[in-house]
């Protein structure tokens, strides 16, 4: 069953409002036209053979796993639409979030379910609007979302798939995300594991924090690429000791790394 379907079953057996189901279907309509946009913009730059993409190495299949620095347990959040905000905070023993949402154990996971303005559980069709976390050491949060706004202020790990929206990163210490449509910025203070962030159309404006050690591999297929106070030089970078590895690739836009 499609997620449009989803929302009609949810209408039909009174589970939601119209005014509700309308909301969703307006946030898959910003997702789906602005994916539509991002593949149209590419085949008529690229071609079909996908020749310029090759050009800067941008084949995200090729990418080896990413791995976080150290097990750690996770939030997981799967949304259509809304705002999501995480922050780290040194005085918890255990998440503690506040919104429209419902949380619930999974394994040694948490596992949060959105919630309607109206009250209405939607899973994975959820509509969050806002929730926020914090987020003890030693856990990290993975997103699964359609059309959102994510902050992520010094949590360990943020990864996951945004296939529309913006995400702002403060001194988040692990990055395994994918961008479809969309603009990501901020910081991050790597200092072990690897870690990879993907844009297929969009921007990415990265600063490395000071006490970050990582070793960058970097690549834009249509755009402009920036970087300031790396060692080396092209796509191949460095900062302390390059004891963490950062993989960034952006298919169509600009991206601007930067050294602290």
């Amino acid at each position: 069953m499609s997620e449009r379907e989803r929302i009609q079953a949810l209408l039909g057996a009174g589970k939601i409002t119209q005014e509700e189901a309308n909301l969703l279907y307006s946030a898959l309509d910003e997702a789906d036209q602005a994916l539509n946009q991002a593949d149209q913009v590419i085949r008529d730059a690229v071609g079909s053979n996908g020749a310029a993409a090759g050009k800067a190495g941008f084949k995200s299949e090729t990418l080896p796993p990413s791995g976080e620095a150290q097990p750690l347990r996770w939030v997981r959040v799967r949304l259509l639409a809304g705002a999501l905000e995480a922050k780290l905070d040194n005085s918890l023993s255990q998440p503690h979030i506040e919104g429209s949402a419902e949380v619930r154990q999974v394994g040694q996971d948490l596992e949060v379910t959105p919630r309607l303005p109206g009250g209405s559980f939607l899973g994975i069709l959820g509509h969050v609007g806002p929730v926020e976390m914090r987020l003890p050491p030693g856990w990290g949060l993975e997103v699964d979302s359609k059309a959102a706004q994510i902050e992520a202020e010094g949590i360990a790990f943020l990864k996951g798939r945004v296939m529309a929206g913006n995400v702002e990163l403060d001194e988040v210490q692990g990055l395994d995300l994918e961008v479809s449509a969309g603009n990501i910025e901020g910081s991050l203070l790597l200092k072990e594991g690897s870690h990879r962030l993907r844009v297929t159309m969009g921007n990415a404006e990265l600063e490395l924090e000071k006490g970050t050690s990582v070793r960058v591999q970097s690549g834009v297929s249509m755009g402009n690429l920036e970087t300031k106070g790396f060692a080396g030089n092209g796509g191949s970078l460095q900062l302390g000791d390059g004891k963490a590895a950062l993989e960034v690739f952006v298919r169509m836009g600009s991206l601007e790394l930067e050294a602290k």
